[in-house]
């Protein structure tokens, strides 16, 4: 059963006299990961590789890299930027399996694995010593013992077979007193380096999401343009052009006038004796079944309606389709969407568009002249085109007077009295349709005002 008391850290002191590669090293062998008190022994072992100028990382030959390890290497390790040196131990146990060639194969096949494994793991390819502790024990114990130090032919084979001494010479090499000057230097620089390259890719991670940002208000902005054209064709303009005809109906009331006045009622209308006639061609002209306003109110309001319908489709799709696009990138990436997208409220869009536009007409129709107003400025107009025919037509009499008094020539009074009377002639037409057009153009400068309004 696991002892439930906290693990307590203990530190042994090797003497350097009797291990000479102590003099100029300090050697701390920390705890592994694999044991029941792996929590604690990790969390020990993190504190102390901090501080670390060189990580020796010894996995087995017979189960390199445990889960445990890997993690280790992946998570922490990796993270410090530190020289790290790969130790497979336990090598010896490949040579009793083997037999005939002392397992060189698998030992080769062993070291291949770490070599991968420990690149992949650590981001790079760090050096990797296989070895046997315990042919390297079994040599020093040995050598320890006996005075003298020749011994046996088969001590320095076994010690060559050992490769500890490949281990030690790299410990000698790589932690000389400048060199350690060199990692206490090149740790932070490394740790500072992670840091950064943590940053540059998270970097190019947003940058990828931002394209595909990009990619995005691009296919929505097509869309945003082809629903505009859509709408300005269809809503739009036909609203426009369907107010515009009521305006130009109303428009055209002069020229209905005229179209059922007589040529004696107009020059009656001179001497202003057509009243009673105009009154009943204005009347019959201008008959409405509903008034201006609620003409222009019945269609605008309709096509508001179509209008707020539309937006609002329209933009409930376009948030559907933002709403789905951080489970797309999260099939990649981080899931998540660079900014935030503000969900617009539809609700009283169609009372907002309603209001606002019967304002405007309302508006709008409130400085419109009253029919009697407009009845009585054109009869004036009329009546000032008559007394200008008729006066005209009379004046021809003049000069034929006087050439049948043989007061002037009579070619010439023919002529004048000719040029007079066709003048008169034409006042009346000219006049009449300058009235009508005057009118026209009056109401039509209303639907342009409405429409700006609008």
């Amino acid at each position: 059963a696991a002892n439930s008391s906290p693990a307590h850290s203990q530190l042994h002191l090797l003497p350097s006299s009797k291990y000479p590669i102590l003099s100029d090293l300090c050697l701390i062998d920390t705890p592994g990961t694999n044991a029941i008190l792996a929590l604690q022994h990790t969390y020990s072992t993190l504190r102390i590789l901090h501080d670390a100028d060189l990580i020796v990382f010894v996995t087995s030959a017979d189960r390199p890299f445990s889960e445990s390890e890997k993690q280790l290497l992946q998570t922490s390790i990796k993270s410090y930027r530190k020289r790290v040196v790969m130790v497979i131990n336990k090598m010896d146990i490949l040579e009793r399996q083997q037999g005939e060639d002392h397992g060189e194969k698998t030992k080769q096949r062993v070291v291949d694995y770490v070599v991968e494994h420990a690149g992949d793991l650590l981001g790079a390819r760090p050096v990797v010593i296989p070895l046997s502790a315990r042919d390297a024990l079994s040599v020093k114990s040995l050598y320890s013992s006996q005075s003298n130090k020749g011994g046996s032919d088969e001590q320095p084979t076994l010690w060559k077979r050992s490769n500890f001494a490949t281990l030690e010479h790299y410990l000698q090499e790589t932690l000389t007193a400048s060199s350690k000057i060199k990692t206490k230097i090149l740790n932070p620089l490394g740790v500072a380096e992670g840091i950064l390259l943590d940053c540059q890719n998270e970097i190019y991670t947003r940058k990828d999401e931002l394209e595909i940002d990009v990619m995005t208000l691009r296919l929505l902005n097509s869309q945003t343009a082809a629903w505009e054209n859509e709408i300005q064709s269809e809503v739009l303009d036909r609203c426009r052009s369907e107010v515009r005809d009521v305006f130009a109906k109303r428009a055209q009331v002069v020229s209905k006038v005229l179209d059922q006045l007589s040529l004696i009622d107009r020059l009656r209308m001179g001497l202003g004796l057509g009243k009673t006639s105009y009154d009943n061609a204005w009347e019959n002209a201008n008959i409405q079944t509903i008034s201006l306003e609620n003409e222009l109110n019945a269609i605008v309001g309709e096509y508001s309606d179509t209008l707020s319908s539309r937006t609002k489709t329209q933009g409930e799709a376009t948030l559907e389709y933002l709403g789905k696009r951080p489970a797309v990138v999260g099939s990649k990436g981080a899931g998540r969407m660079i900014g935030t997208v503000s969900a617009p409220k539809f609700k009283g869009l169609r009372e907002d568009l309603r209001s606002s536009t019967t304002t405007a007409i309302q508006t709008l129709t409130s400085r419109l002249p009253p029919d009697g107003e407009c009845s009585d400025r054109v009869y004036s107009s009329l009546c000032r085109n008559a007394l200008t025919s008729t006066f005209l037509c009379s004046s021809a009499i003049a000069p034929s007077t006087l050439a049948f008094l043989e007061m002037i020539d009579s070619a010439m009074g023919v002529t004048m009295s000719t040029l007079l009377f066709a003048l008169g002639g034409l006042a009346l037409p000219i006049g009449s349709k300058r009235v009508a057009g005057s009118y026209e153009k009056e109401w039509l400068s209303y639907a342009t005002k409405l429409d700006s309004s609008l």
